[in-house]
């Protein structure tokens, strides 16, 4: 008697999400919210409650934020609704009953004094979107008058000897499972400085990502910002009405031959091919 066949497995599909994938590959909402704690209790001798998270995307740090305790609370601000949509189904609601305490809003965050909070953010650069002075001028005015007294406003900046030049980076990631329960399988982040005009600092960057069986998202982020200066960020700030504004660059390792992950508050640093700074406005 002939034995049953067994069925063909057919291929499985690339993971293509590219909300997912850009979470796994850029963002570390942990270590941004540990960051906004810790200056915030420097500053005030006490925890944080509400936070304001500016071009929120998928809000992954808002609903960390609310994870971290009950009296939480966080806003997020973003124009793109498909993003929200896709935030509000795959990082609020496996929140359960926290998810209450994540407001998302469709807004600008040009035109939102509101949603007072402890602490204001905007990470992965998302501020560089405004080019010219008077425009960033009136969003960092904005946040001004959303915080609380003693509140801090955390922005991230990139730059270094390679920030100017047009350049690819690959870097390998881990297969992780993510808040919602989805597995991420690794794949490949590709990061391009596609253009980059010193006259007006304009920088035109791209992030695609190399998937299982070499299928490749190609440009599934396309961003067209300045790239500001810290000097010139500080200022503003000022011009803006904070009290004063700190800078914290990322300590090395030499026998790691990289970073050490922790950000350490500096006057002054010496320049390298890559860096990464947060940029805390004080209220």
């Amino acid at each position: 008697m002939a034995g049953k066949r067994k069925k063909r497995r057919g291929k499985s599909k690339p993971f293509t999400d590219r909300h997912a994938l850009y979470e796994a590959a850029v963002q570390s909402v942990d270590a941004d919210a540990d960051f906004v704690e810790r200056v915030y209790r420097k500053r005030n001798r006490t925890d944080p409650r509400d936070l304001r998270e500016d071009f929120c995307g998928t809000a992954a740090l808002a609903c960390e934020w609310v994870r971290r305790g009950e009296d939480r609370r966080a806003w997020g601000l973003d124009l793109d609704v498909p993003t929200l949509e896709w935030g509000r189904e795959h990082r609020v609601a496996p929140l359960g009953d926290a998810a209450g305490r994540v407001h998302l809003i469709e807004a600008n965050v040009l035109d939102c004094a509101g949603y007072p909070a402890d602490a204001a953010v905007a990470m992965n650069f998302s501020f560089c979107i405004f080019r010219e002075r008077a425009e960033l001028l009136r969003y960092f005015r904005a946040v001004r008058r959303s915080l609380r007294p003693g509140g801090v406003f955390v922005i991230d900046i990139f730059g270094g000897t390679d920030a100017m030049t047009e350049i690819t980076e690959k870097s390998p990631k881990p297969a992780e499972v993510q808040a919602d329960g989805r597995r991420v399988p690794a794949f490949t982040y590709i990061w391009e400085q596609a253009k980059f005009n010193p006259v007006d600092h304009e920088i035109v960057c791209h992030i695609s990502f190399r998937l299982r069986g070499g299928k490749k998202l190609r440009r599934a982020f396309t961003y067209h910002w300045r790239l500001w200066t810290i000097p010139e960020l500080r200022e503003i700030l000022a011009e803006a009405g904070f009290e004063g504004s700190d800078v914290y660059v990322e300590g090395w390792d030499d026998e790691a031959d990289e970073t050490d992950g922790v950000f350490r508050k500096r006057v002054r640093f010496e320049n390298q091919a890559g860096w990464v700074a947060y940029i805390v406005g004080n209220a």
